[in-house]
């Protein structure tokens, strides 16, 4: 879905993060076992993905510059005979060549024999290595043992983690990247919209949610993240998932959903009530989410912290819960508003890069300002997936009903 000059042109980046006299390694990742025979559908490692375009477990990308000279090695599984009958992989070292643009690839038999360790002439001062931030120390996945063997064996060599440096390259997307986030929300749009025609009072939450999910398999695209379908009091609980509770008129519901398609992400949050119109409570409290969420898009431009956003959603929200009388002091609504207001998305739905930077254009993130009443037994979170452009902002999601009158007018027709 994306182009092999795509993965090449991230790799010349990559290539001006080492230092002469050095090696770099990124890892796939491995399968891992779901239960019985069964396993886990594979996802690559965002950054192997990014670099190389190569969606196989066990891959492992090496580039290697020394003495001034630069080269690119693709390690790969072999393909045996059973994956071939059982699960239909089939691909040769040509083929992955030809596939992701890497000249060199090998089989992973080579990978010990091939790494410029060994010989006489052993100039490496230097190992990039990539490990996630998120990564703990109570089970080493491949990246990290790998490491402690070079450090174990070769305790003069520096290592050094790029992952934040791949971060900051993946903080501003290509218009090929963007096009795929365009097409993810426009699947996640249709799904919403699916899902609101058909929302009643009497379903369960699960079978709105199953709406969501016809038009996604219809589309051939994926789950972001596992959709968060909260009505009444769920709706508080922020990463709710069971989705197993009957509404009933005079509910809302929180919905947090997106689409993948090409490996990125779309993240949406809408809140609706189930009935087709809001209680004059709901609204009041509705409108107040919706024009912190207002006032931080209208401000998002090239330019512009992207960590301040939080702090203008929240002053606006906290300023119209005192106007209701259920605040006194703009810090009160920490009682009421415990999370984020957005964050970076692309290969993951949270992704990576820099909260405290100054936006660009063609930067990507979500902002979702919320508020939790459970003593009411409501919670409304408003979430849109924006691009930075050149004098401001679009609204990729803005397709979705997302004022009062749009949605009552939208569920009575």
């Amino acid at each position: 879905m994306i182009s092999p000059e795509f993965h090449r042109s991230r790799r010349e980046l990559y290539r001006e993060i080492l230092q002469d006299n050095s090696m770099g390694f990124v890892f796939a990742g491995e399968l891992k076992e779901d239960r019985g025979d069964q396993m886990f559908p594979f996802t690559p490692y965002a950054n192997f993905y990014y670099l190389t375009g190569f969606e196989q477990p066990k891959a492992v990308f090496m580039a290697v510059k020394e003495e001034g000279k630069y080269r690119e090695v693709l390690f790969i599984d072999h393909p045996d005979e059973k994956k071939q009958r059982w699960e239909g992989i089939s691909y040769t070292k040509e083929s992955v060549s030809a596939e992701t643009g890497i000249e060199q690839v090998e089989y992973l038999e080579k990978f010990m024999e091939s790494i410029p360790l060994f010989g006489r002439k052993n100039l490496i001062e230097h190992l990039y290595i990539d490990i996630a931030k998120w990564e703990n120390n109570f089970t080493q996945n491949p990246a990290q043992e790998f490491a402690a063997r070079v450090q174990s064996n070769y305790p003069y060599i520096r290592i050094h983690n790029t992952f934040w440096q791949l971060s900051l390259m993946r903080q501003v997307k290509t218009k090929e990247e963007i096009a795929l986030h365009r097409k993810a929300c426009q699947i996640t749009s249709a799904g919403v919209l699916h899902m609101l025609k058909n929302l009643k009072p009497g379903m369960y939450e699960y079978q709105a949610e199953a709406y969501f999910d016809f038009v996604l398999k219809d589309n051939n695209a994926g789950h972001a993240f596992p959709t968060i379908a909260a009505s009444g009091p769920n709706a508080c609980v922020l990463h709710y998932v069971a989705n197993d509770r009957q509404m009933a008129d005079g509910d809302m519901i929180l919905f947090d959903l997106g689409a993948e398609w090409g490996h990125y992400a779309s993240d949406v949050s809408r809140t609706y009530p189930v009935g087709g119109r809001f209680t004059k409570q709901q609204r009041e409290l509705y409108e107040v989410v919706l024009k912190g969420l207002e006032a931080a898009i209208a401000r998002t431009r090239p330019g512009q912290p992207k960590d301040e956003l939080q702090e203008i959603s929240k002053g606006v929200m906290a300023e119209e819960l005192i106007k209701l009388g259920m605040i006194q002091e703009k810090e009160e609504i920490a009682q009421y508003y415990y999370h984020g207001s957005g964050h970076y998305i692309g290969l993951y739905t949270h992704d990576v890069g820099d909260e405290h930077a100054v936006l660009e254009e063609d930067m990507m993130f979500t902002l979702e300002p919320g508020l939790y009443f459970p003593e009411l037994g409501i919670g409304i979170r408003i979430e849109d997936t924006l691009l930075v452009t050149r004098d401001g902002c679009q609204v990729l999601s803005g397709d979705i009903p997302k004022t009062v009158e749009e949605i009552e007018a939208f569920m009575a027709g």
